[in-house]
């Protein structure tokens, strides 16, 4: 009976073979699906973390481009003042001068009278005696004689010398006025420039320090933007790769899934086979019997079976001393102990 023998023990074998395949498929797949969760839980935290790092960064960078921006701005808004201040000190003397010399201006510019000559010439009268004197002694030594020669010679010179002094102290008084405009408007330039270059230092300072604020605050919204878009881009990539592994991850269950059904499918196939196996060889038990080899007696069947265990009556060989048994072939001798005799 080698078709039934060969039939079931190869419907056990490929029984378990189909479902040995299947598991093994289906640890794969499953084997797979945890590798690519793993891998996916292990570079989403990465990549968040290393976005939320560069955003950190950029925004670190960003407050020290700023903080480097001010504070240059404000040395340099410092250094404007202080100059300004600086050049304010230089003219303070000139600026105080012109400012004293405008306060003697209105004075200084009434007409010169005569009264004024003490003031400007102070050594008029002693002068002047010393003049008369020196004439009265000419006149004397001359041989002038008279009191109407010498007070004639007296008033000549007296007004000969007034109006020299005069004019003298009159150009005095006119270089003094002269002097204190001169002053005036010295103290007036220094006091324009100084107050120019304290506007100017004002506007350059003001103009730094707005300038380094718009700059600090555009790198400030620049790389909190950047910052923003990183952490957006790592999340997005993070949800992206948490949905494919998880796609990933069903497709593996379902083709372990799919294996496992496969296996059961082709176990069933392997079990069926041996059952055809064991239902046709009940088949030829039950109609015919299973035929014997070419040239013997038939074989097993439901007609014979008492023949094929208990035997038959022994016959003598023809040519030998054994005997032949039902079941045997025609020239096969068997002793009386095999044939049970």
């Amino acid at each position: 009976m080698p078709s039934l023998v060969t039939g079931v023990i190869g419907g056990i074998q490929g029984s378990r073979a189909a479902h040995h395949a299947a598991e093994k498929l289906a640890q794969g797949y499953q084997q797979a699906g945890q590798t690519v969760t793993g891998a996916v839980n292990q570079v989403n935290p990465e990549i968040l973390a290393t976005a939320q790092q560069a955003g950190q960064d950029v925004l670190a960078a960003g407050r020290t481009a700023g903080e480097g921006v001010t504070t240059a701005a404000q040395q340099g808004m410092a250094g404007a003042t202080g100059a300004a201040d600086k050049l304010m000190g230089l003219l303070s003397p000139y600026m105080q001068a012109g400012a004293s010399a405008a306060e003697q201006l209105p004075g200084a510019a009434q007409p010169f009278t005569a009264s004024m000559m003490s003031q400007y010439s102070p050594a008029y009268q002693f002068q002047l005696q010393q003049g008369e004197l020196a004439a009265k002694r000419a006149a004397a030594a001359g041989g002038v004689t008279g009191a109407g020669g010498t007070m004639r010679s007296l008033n000549r010179y007296a007004q000969d010398y007034a109006r020299t002094a005069f004019k003298d102290a009159s150009d005095i008084y006119g270089q003094n006025f002269n002097r204190l405009a001169t002053l005036a408007n010295i103290g007036q330039t220094a006091a324009t420039t100084g107050g120019q270059a304290g506007l100017q230092a004002a506007e350059y300072a003001g103009n730094l320090g707005t300038g380094a604020a718009e700059y600090a605050g555009t790198m400030g919204a620049n790389t909190a933007q950047w910052a923003g878009t990183q952490n957006i881009g790592a999340r997005n990539l993070a949800s992206s790769n948490t949905l494919s592994g998880a796609n990933y991850l069903a497709n593996t269950q379902i083709g372990a899934q799919q294996a496992l059904a496969q296996g059961d499918l082709g176990a069933a196939s392997a079990w069926n086979n041996m059952l055809g196996s064991i239902g046709q060889t009940g088949d030829t038990l039950l109609f015919g019997g299973l035929g014997g080899a070419a040239g013997t007696t038939p074989g097993w069947s439901f007609g014979n079976i008492g023949k094929n265990i208990w035997g038959s009556p022994r016959t003598k060989a023809p040519s030998s001393g054994g005997y032949w048994a039902p079941g045997y072939g025609p020239n096969t001798v068997l002793s009386d102990w095999e044939i049970g005799g």
